[in-house]
């Protein structure tokens, strides 16, 4: 850009002894330019043109940084008129680009700061996700049991959490995704749905740890699929099946330290803290009401 070096409202002194100042136009690059406004204002300067001045009436003086390099342009032997120009003229993008430069030495203590921050919240952004469903669903939003209630009879042993240590295994920070009770082996395990559902079991061995389960599909809930697990081998039942049928029987089978029930629900393919009704029906064979907005209050 082209720029006056001198005011637009400059007027030459009225002494007989000063010389009038020629006026001079030159071009330099953005950069440049910035670079020169922010020397002046450091200088305590109005102007470029002022900071010059005092450059040349030895009231200020130019100090040159190893970590800056020259602050002016070393000479052109090819041409010394043009070198002599130039050697007036300060390197501004130097001292631009070394400011740069001590702003991007901050950078690795800025990367490994954001480093350890992922490292911390990643694990408590997983267990939010985990404990934490999606409020808009309405069947998360009824009663969810707690280690240490009592469901049909039986003593809530663990909930859905995250176990800072697995019992079985001694793993740490492991997801329990279900509710365990504390049933004697061969308690009835009932389908799940509203009165008069088909209910659809399919039987699997789990080889995570979870012996054999039980999968129920009732027509009234096609997004949900009851499980349950650990359950006495040979006494899933798999096929079709009416709400409050026994289709299996509770063990210790898989990974346990001692005959309990565990109970869990998937909604479109992730888990949820299972509903205490859920836990009921499954433990008792009692109906749930088809519209689960009903039983919910919605």
């Amino acid at each position: 850009m082209s720029v006056d070096e001198l005011p637009a409202n400059y007027r030459p002194s009225s002494s007989p002894t000063s010389e009038a100042k020629r006026r001079c136009t030159v071009t330099v690059t953005q950069a440049g330019w910035l670079g020169a406004k922010a020397a002046a204002e450091a200088a305590g300067c109005h102007s470029i043109s002022e900071l010059l001045e005092k450059v040349a009436r030895g009231e200020l003086c130019v100090v040159q940084s190893d970590q800056m390099g020259p602050l002016f342009d070393p000479p052109s032997e090819a041409s010394p008129e043009r070198a002599r120009v130039r050697s007036r003229r300060p390197n501004f993008a130097t001292l631009l680009a070394s400011e740069l430069l001590r702003s991007l030495r901050r950078l690795p203590k800025l990367a490994i700061t954001g480093v350890s921050a992922a490292l911390i919240l990643l694990p408590l952004l997983y267990v939010i996700e985990l404990t934490l469903p999606d409020a808009a669903d309405p069947i998360l939003t009824g009663d969810i049991p707690e280690t240490g209630d009592v469901i049909a009879g039986f003593d809530v042993t663990d909930h859905f959490r995250i176990r800072p240590v697995h019992p079985v295994t001694g793993a740490l920070n492991v997801p329990h995704n279900g509710i365990d009770l504390a049933t004697p082996t061969g308690t009835p395990v009932y389908a799940v749905g509203a009165a008069g559902d088909s209910v659809i079991v399919d039987c699997w061995w789990d080889i995570d740890g979870g012996g054999w389960v039980a999968d129920q599909t009732a027509a009234s809930f096609p997004d949900y699929v009851f499980q349950s697990l650990h359950l006495l081998e040979n006494e899933c039942r798999p096929g079709t099946f009416k709400t409050g049928d026994v289709i299996a029987l509770t063990g210790n089978s898989g990974l346990g330290s001692g005959e309990h029930y565990d109970f869990r629900v998937k909604v479109k393919g992730t888990y949820v803290p299972p509903d205490k009704q859920f836990v009921e029906a499954a433990l008792t064979g009692t109906p749930l009401p088809a519209n689960p907005r009903n039983w919910l209050g919605f």
